[in-house]
């Protein structure tokens, strides 16, 4: 049985390769092939999908965020330990692994299993597993450690490698730092621990294809950046006799539109409003009649009492958005017909993406719109990658957001690759067959 090291590297399609070349240790991995991209092309989902075989639909992990209030069905998986209140209406960056609704496909077998820094990993997910996991003090700060099973490994790794650069990770100063302190702590796993299969998820080129667009010259840096640290992985496990397969989880697409379909929900009635404790203005979810969680090009519309007609009349040719899906059959032929689902699928055309806002102006904004808070925010923000010096926060103009994703695309060059040390089975996988490449390639 070979050891495998599955390596996914965020935002690497086969446009990045096209137009700034394959870089040096990617292509020492002399077997590749393009991956049909997965819809909706998110990291929840195309993390869940990768290690069950299901769809999304299928497996539960629709996005990265799910909403949550007044649904017995998942209450009782939410981390409570902070951001309670707002966990319970809708909750992004969830991390136990009991949400999933369909088994990872080692489960029942004799395999030592690590993952790092994959999504929905506490809990039984695996033997090893290191995720981020900040502590949040009352007077506000936050303090960078990372959650782990065995739970001495973050300590080890720590007395190592420093703590965790959770800054470096997501935000305005998020860059390589946080890629390099992952990819060490993966050589010490695979070499420490020894798992049959490790699973690694390496951030950095997210940052700048969101920041920049995924045309921009900086990029080319970044894949040679990421490279060389791929570089040290792979030939850490190929000194141990070990596997290795890198792939992307989806294109980045450039984008110069936002969408705000929360305000046009809230401008038509639909959406109701109350006051915080400082008088600002959060959603009332019991009375709004209709919410929507979004998610870079996807959004899920959630009914109480609004009819479907309702919603299509008020958003209908409304700027930015591609498609309704508003049939239960329309949600059956995309895979994406289980209940969290809710009612309505939004589809933001090609260049544009989906902001959470249903504010009419900067006044009524609460104080967590204006800072990285992924877990207060109701929706995916990518101006949290962007700090306005002006006015010392975090950049309100959706503007400046210059790549998203989500869609699936019929132009192969925006799909995913992947690539590997050893023959693939066959010329072109779907991320739902990824399983059965691992197996395969396992012996199990």
């Amino acid at each position: 049985m070979a050891r495998v090291c599955f390596i996914l590297v965020a935002g690497l399609n086969e446009a990045l390769l096209k137009r700034f070349g394959v870089p040096a240790n990617l292509g020492k991995l002399g077997y590749s092939t393009r991956l049909s991209p997965l819809f909706p092309g998110l990291t929840c989902s195309v993390q869940a999908t990768m290690s069950t075989g299901a769809l999304p639909g299928e497996h539960g992990i629709i996005a990265n965020g799910l909403y949550t209030f007044d649904q017995p069905e998942l209450q009782g998986h939410l981390d409570l330990s902070n951001h309670a209140a707002t966990r319970q209406q809708v909750s992004f960056w969830e991390q136990s692994n009991t949400l999933l609704q369909k088994p990872r496909f080692w489960a029942g077998k004799k395999l030592k299993v690590a993952q790092l820094f994959w999504q929905q990993s506490m809990g039984g997910a695996a033997d090893i597993v290191l995720t981020p996991k900040p502590t949040h003090t009352p007077d506000g700060k936050t303090i960078s450690t990372c959650w782990s099973q065995p739970a001495e490994l973050n300590a080890e790794l720590t007395a190592k490698l420093g703590p965790f650069p959770l800054h470096k990770y997501w935000g305005p100063m998020a860059g390589i730092e946080s890629t390099q302190w992952i990819t060490q702590a993966a050589i010490s796993v695979w070499r420490n621990q020894q798992p049959d299969l490790q699973l690694v998820y390496l951030p950095h080129l997210d940052y700048n294809l969101q920041r920049l667009g995924p045309e921009h010259p900086a990029i080319a840096a970044d894949l040679t950046a990421v490279d060389a640290l791929l570089g040290e992985l792979i030939a850490a496990v190929q000194a141990d006799g070990g596997q290795v397969i890198v792939a992307g989880d989806y294109g980045i697409v450039p984008v110069d539109t936002v969408v705000m379909p929360n305000l046009a929900l809230r401008n038509a009635g639909l959406l109701k409003t109350t006051a915080d404790a400082t008088g600002k203005l959060v959603v009332d979810y019991a009375q709004s009649r209709a919410f929507a969680m979004v998610d870079h090009q996807i959004a899920y519309v959630y009914l109480r009492g609004a009819t479907v007609a309702e919603v299509a009349g008020v958003l209908k040719d409304f700027p930015g958005l591609g498609r309704m899906l508003t049939t239960l059959e329309d949600l059956v032929a995309v895979g994406m017909d289980n209940p969290r689902s809710g009612k309505l699928m939004l589809l933001a055309q090609p260049t544009a993406w989906f902001a959470h806002d249903w504010w009419l102006d900067d006044s009524e904004k609460p104080q967590w719109q204006f800072g990285v808070d992924i877990h207060s925010k109701p929706g995916y923000d990518p101006r949290e990658l962007f700090f306005d010096p002006q006015r010392k926060c975090i950049a309100q103009d959706g503007a400046r957001v210059k790549g998203s994703h989500g869609l699936t695309s019929t132009d192969g060059n925006l799909w995913p690759v992947l690539r590997a040390s050893a023959a693939l089975p066959q010329p072109g996988l779907g991320m739902t067959q990824i399983p059965a490449l691992l197996e395969r390639w396992l012996g199990c």
